[in-house]
């Protein structure tokens, strides 16, 4: 199947930093502690936290995100979730079209704000941080289903399936790689619903790269998260691209 993946049809791509905390962060015995910190964070970075929203079983951050005509876009910037706190940071976003959300230093952003949490509860340990990059990859109308079942070598497993997804684990450096890969439908060229032909689909590709530690530490250090985050930095989007195009 003659795609190529490339920078210029990513449609959507969020950034997502997440870590594994030990003793975990319990909302019920830490909710006030937790709500200060909230609190800096939007005093702090307003550019991505600016809406605290905390009730009895879950504990956010929020950003109104403004784009091109004046649209906006709610989107929870900092959520408390079971093994600990995920910071998200979009990237660009479809609304009508692709448009990019600027936020300078994501990596600096994330790397005060777990340094203050350290700090706030210096009784846990950081044992595993990952980077979490989800993207879509607009296909236009070419069914990216055929795509990416183009990398089968049947092809009686290419014509019988309806479905695919895509589980990839590719360590390197001492990391864990882990890509998900995924048929998409984007949105629907004109106005119609669900009975609308097939031919007047348009179609993506959803690919998530997870990349964290591959080793579980007792308690991470700065240097260790920071080799993580530049790893990151380097495999997304040019390398990841490299081995979607089939390059290496």
């Amino acid at each position: 199947m003659n795609y190529e993946f490339s920078t210029d049809n990513i449609s959507q791509h969020v950034v997502k930093y997440g870590m594994h905390i030990q003793p975990m962060i319990v909302l019920k015995d830490e909710k006030t502690k937790l709500q200060d910190y909230c609190n800096w964070l939007i005093e702090q970075f307003p550019e991505v936290f600016e809406t605290l929203l905390s009730g009895p079983n879950q504990l956010r951050v929020q950003k109104n995100f403004v784009v091109s005509g004046n649209k906006r876009v709610d989107m929870p910037t900092f959520i408390l979730t079971g093994r600990g706190p995920l910071f998200t940071f979009p990237e660009r976003l479809y609304i009508d079209q692709p448009q990019d959300v600027d936020i300078p230093q994501k990596d600096k952003i994330f790397r005060k704000a777990l340094d203050e949490l350290r700090t706030r509860f210096s009784d846990r340990a950081v044992r595993r941080v990952g980077v979490i990059h989800e993207l879509v990859f607009d296909t236009g109308q070419i069914d990216s289903l055929e795509i990416i079942a183009s990398n089968l070598k049947n092809d009686v497993w290419k014509d019988k399936i309806s479905n695919l997804n895509i589980r990839l684990e590719t360590p390197k450096e001492g990391k864990n790689i882990n890509l998900e890969i995924r048929p998409t439908r984007v949105m629907r060229a004109g106005k119609g619903d669900a009975s609308m032909p097939e031919q007047n689909m348009l179609f993506g590709i959803i690919v998530n790269v997870d990349i964290n530690n591959r080793q579980i530490k007792p308690d991470l250090t700065k240097a260790e998260i920071n080799d993580i985050l530049t790893f990151a930095g380097d495999y997304v989007p040019e390398e990841l691209i490299r081995f979607l195009n089939n390059e290496y």
